[in-house]
Parts: structure tokens; C-alpha cells; sequence
């Protein structure tokens, strides 16, 4: 079970409106290889975070109905694995999770179609509400998805990188997603635009925590628990903080910049022992601390919503 039994929420309940919309869709009935990988992906399960942060915001209002907000937690759901597919087709990432990537399973042609599939099928979901401000959420949401993406692709090995441009990135990569999850459950939840401004706020920060502790693992980690090779981002040229904090050491810093001349994996495999051994782990756990911070501040704001949210921001970071 995922996250949202863990918090009171009917996980049977939405995962049974998930099947259910992928089961009766006509156009998956007419591609059984399509809906063959579609059944297989979600059935993988996961930790649901962002239809728990939705489903926590419509608490917060005048008791919404359960149908829309499972509705739209299962949408915010599809989103989320439409970026994922995309995202590993573009990195050709073969493991998530430890386990093998749709494009690797199915082909690239068969994933590609997932992925615009379900991030169609959000929508279509989303398309039973009314209220203009949730669709112009989401189109900015889809906009800075892209955006995040094609900026990650344009500084590969950019290691003039600059601290706010990569705080920006993770921004767009992961903390608009966040934010939007909560904002569109405040709308389903008729707060005001306080509220709304606030739970914005909120995802921003989260999203961006998230990420960095993300970045960090990638160093931190073992090769089992991340599914990919230790110092994965760096192999590929994607700069993280941790990479950003080396770069400022004269020690290391020629080595870095040097390694799209020399891609050997041993190469690879020192930088990254000397990363994840020097200050700048710790470097980049200060800024992520200061972000989590950020968070519970501005939880005091909500108070309604602090005693579940702390104890999922627990969950996820420590």
C-alpha cells in the first residue's frame, strides 16, 4: 500500500477509480498491448504523494464531494506518470525503482504512446470541473514540466552552472507538480485565495526539498536502493548542488570540468567517491534543511493542515 492509507485516505477507493478508467476506456480496449503496460504500471503501485497532497488540501475546505476529490487525485496521479514515461524515454533511463522502464519493456514507440495517453486521459479527468482557475493551473503546470526538461537537457555539462538557475530547474522538474497537486485540491475545497496563495507556497518549497534530498541521494546512496549506478546525474551531465558545491573547490574543480573529454566510468566512480566524501554533501543537506524549514513556517499558516503534513514531511525526510 502506498501513502494515502497511511494518512486515513481511501487507497481501495482510489485505486479502484484508477482501473476503472483505464479498464473502460475505449481506445485502450481497441490496443491490448497498451493496455497490457498501463495495467502493469500502475498496478506497480507507489507511494501516491501527490494525490495524498491533493486529498490533504480539500480537508482544509467545506467538505467537497469524495467522488471529485478522488476524481482529481487520480488525474493529478496520471500527470505525474505521463512526466515519468517521458522523462525516461528522454534520459533513456533503463531502471526506475529497480525496475525496468517502460521504453525498455515495450519499446519506445509502445511508451511514447503511454505517455501521451495518460497525460491525455488527466485532462479528460480534469475536464469535469468547472472552475477556469484549476485548467489554467495545470496548463502552467504542463508549461513548466517542459520547460524544466528542456533546460536540464540544455546544461548537461554546464558546469558554470549557477545555484539559483538549478534551484529554478528543480522548481519546475518537481516542485510545480507539488505545488499544483495542493492548489487544485484548495479549489476543489473552495478556499481563499489566501489559502490557495499559500498552499502554492507550500508546494514550491516541498518540491524543492524533495528534489534536492533527491540530488543527494544520488551520491549517498547504494547502487541496490537507487536502481541505477551511484552518481548517476553526474555520468549523464546533469550538475546538481552537490556538483555546484565541488565546483567551488580548486581541488576537484578541474577534474569536473574536464569530464566531458574524458567518459570513462572509472573516472566517474572517483569524482563520485570524493563528492559524496568532501563537505559538499553536507553543504547541500544545509540548503535542503533550509527548505524543509521554510516548510513548517509556513505550515503555521495552516493550521488545519499541519498535523498531517508534518508527519508526511517526517516520512519523507528523515
Amino acid at each position: 500500500m502506498g501513502y494515502l492509507s497511511k494518512f486515513g485516505y481511501d487507497e481501495v477507493y482510489f485505486n479502484k477509480i484508477l482501473l476503472q478508467n483505464i479498464e473502460n476506456d475505449a481506445l485502450l480496449k481497441q490496443d491490448d498491448a497498451l493496455k497490457k503496460a498501463l495495467c502493469e504500471l500502475v498496478s506497480q503501485g507507489g507511494k501516491r504523494i501527490r494525490p495524498l497532497f491533493l486529498l490533504m488540501a480539500t480537508d482544509l475546505g467545506s467538505y467537497p464531494k469524495k467522488e471529485d476529490c478522488y476524481l482529481a487525485a487520480v488525474a493529478i496521479e496520471l500527470l505525474h506518470l505521463s512526466s515519468l514515461i517521458h522523462d525516461d524515454i528522454i534520459d533513456h533511463s533503463p531502471m526506475r525503482h529497480n525496475v525496468l522502464t517502460l521504453h525498455e519493456r515495450y519499446g519506445a514507440k509502445i511508451a511514447l504512446k503511454l505517455g501521451n495517453y495518460t497525460l491525455n486521459k488527466s485532462l479528460e479527468l480534469f475536464s469535469h470541473f468547472d472552475d477556469p482557475r484549476l485548467h489554467l493551473q495545470l496548463a502552467h503546470t504542463m508549461k513548466q514540466l517542459c520547460l524544466g526538461e528542456l533546460k536540464q537537457k540544455e546544461d548537461l555539462f554546464n558546469f558554470n552552472l549557477q545555484l539559483e538557475d538549478y534551484i529554478e530547474k528543480s522548481h519546475q522538474k518537481t516542485g510545480t507538480l507539488i505545488s499544483v497537486s495542493l492548489v487544485i485540491g484548495g479549489l476543489i475545497a473552495h478556499l481563499s485565495n489566501d489559502e490557495l496563495d499559500e498552499l502554492s507556497t507550500l508546494g514550491h518549497s516541498i518540491g524543492i526539498a524533495y528534489q534536492l534530498k533527491d540530488d543527494i541521494s544520488d551520491f549517498t546512496s547504494l547502487s541496490s536502493s537507487l536502481g541505477k549506478p551511484v552518481g548517476n546525474d553526474l555520468r549523464q551531465g546533469i550538475i546538481t548542488l552537490p556538483t555546484i558545491f565541488a565546483l567551488e573547490d580548486d581541488l576537484i574543480k578541474e577534474e569536473l570540468m574536464s569530464l566531458h573529454l574524458n567518459k570513462e566510468s572509472s573516472t566517474f566512480d572517483s569524482l563520485c567517491k570524493r563528492i559524496n566524501s568532501g563537505h559538499y554533501i553536507q553543504q547541500s543537506e544545509d540548503v535542503c534543511q533550509s527548505y524543509i524549514n521554510n516548510t513548517l513556517a509556513i505550515m503555521n499558516k495552516l493550521p488545519n493542515l499541519k498535523p498531517k503534513m508534518s508527519h508526511l514531511i517526517d516520512l519523507l525526510f528523515n
